[in-house]
């Protein structure tokens, strides 16, 4: 582990301080700043690489302002407050304040030092002030120049209907003058590859002589494609690759209230494996998992649409949310099930090919108003697929 030197340790905290106060704010005083000396340049575009002369120079004053800190006065600091160099810049008009002189200069050092993408425009939608984050997220690339952006039209970014508001929003803006703010809000963005992402938007008026609004976007691509496979790993039967158990129950709570509104049948299919414990006792549960799996991809080719949930129920049993089927079609459904599944042969997983799997399957649908709630169409179902193993297994049988 690296050691360091008192010495060495207490100028590190020191220029550690210095850094904190440069970007976050000044600890001696309540006031946040954000301000460089007269004749001093801003640091570098990197926030963490600070130049030695201007970090020596504003060492110096941090230590200086520290031995003042128990003074009456209100502790200068590293840099004067943003909120000070915009009101000594400002006037007043019709009760607005303008700013305008070194707050545009703040400005633009708060544009390029935020973390996210940012970019000002004028009351037209000209591109003034531009900061790297945005050029890498607007123009798919990593450039160190925002020449490319500046100048540019905000609006030939956004998709309709976004961009016919935004046009209406500056409209209106001119024959009534009013701040532009809106809140974060999820839209859409044309690329200039041609692509389009979908990001997370906020717009702020600024009140400078000129008026100026600052757009802080996120990119949400990450987030959705996060979300997604989250949703999937939520709502899928890990080994089938079927819809589990919670995903049939919300589709059927759904899809029974929609049909009843709008006067369509539904039905519910359960399918059963005969004998799937002597099959785990006779070639083990390695084995009966490949089977499940073959069993789970012939019932999904069966779907007759693709409104049709098919599950995992739970074990060896799957089940079937049909919604705008009727008795007929589930009927269908079922003999082609029973078709494919007894088509089925066992020799690709390395079983004898005499080793055959069948399924016994009971269905119920509601069609003239003969259930009243889902869970009793659920229940005729399974009442249904219950007669149908008594019956001898490998059958189709449906609600009375």
């Amino acid at each position: 582990m690296l050691e360091l030197t008192s010495t060495a340790e207490n100028q590190l905290t020191q220029i550690s301080q210095v850094k904190m106060d440069m970007f976050i704010g000044d600890t001696l005083g309540s006031n946040y700043h954000c301000k460089f000396g007269v004749n001093e340049q801003p640091p570098s575009t990197n926030p963490l690489t600070i130049e030695p002369q201007f970090l020596s120079n504003n060492l110096a004053h941090h230590t200086s302002a520290k031995k003042n800190a128990d003074a009456s006065q209100p502790t200068s600091g590293l840099v004067t407050n943003l909120a000070s160099n915009f009101s000594q810049n400002s006037s007043q008009q019709n009760g607005v304040t303008k700013l305008g002189g070194n707050a545009l200069n703040s400005l633009s050092t708060l544009v390029e030092y935020m973390m996210e993408a940012m970019i000002v425009v004028d009351e037209f939608g000209n591109i003034q002030m531009a900061n790297r984050h945005a050029v890498s997220l607007l123009l798919d690339c990593d450039r160190s120049s925002t020449n490319s952006l500046i100048g540019q039209r905000w609006q030939s970014y956004l998709c309709e209907p976004q961009k016919s508001h935004y046009q209406q929003m500056i409209l209106e803006s001119q024959i009534e003058p009013r701040p532009l703010n809106h809140l974060p809000n999820e839209t859409t963005l044309n690329m200039s590859n041609g692509q389009t992402i979908d990001v997370e938007m906020s717009v702020t008026h600024f009140p400078m002589s000129e008026p100026l609004f600052a757009i802080v976007i996120r990119d949400l691509s990450k987030y959705r494609a996060e979300y997604q496979q989250l949703y999937k790993w939520a709502s899928t039967d890990c080994l089938t690759n079927l819809s589990n158990r919670r995903v049939f129950d919300a589709d059927l709570k759904h899809h029974w209230k929609t049909c009843l509104e709008q006067g369509d049948p539904i039905s519910v299919l359960i399918i059963d494996i005969d004998h799937f414990k002597a099959f785990n006792d006779s070639h083990g549960h390695v084995m009966g998992d490949r089977c499940l799996q073959k069993i789970a991809a012939a019932i999904k080719a069966s779907l007759p649409n693709e409104e049709c949930t098919a599950a995992r129920y739970g074990g060896e049993e799957f089940a079937l949310v049909m919604p705008n089927c009727d008795t007929s079609e589930v009927q269908q459904t079922a003999q082609l099930i029973q078709k494919n599944i007894n088509a089925l042969t066992y020799m690709d997983i390395g079983l004898d090919i005499s080793v055959a799997v069948s399924v016994s399957q009971g269905h119920a649908s509601e069609v003239n108003g003969q259930f009243r709630t889902a869970n009793a169409l659920l229940c005729a179902a399974d009442t249904a697929l219950y007669r149908a193993k008594a019956d001898g297994r490998n059958r189709i049988n449906a609600c009375c």
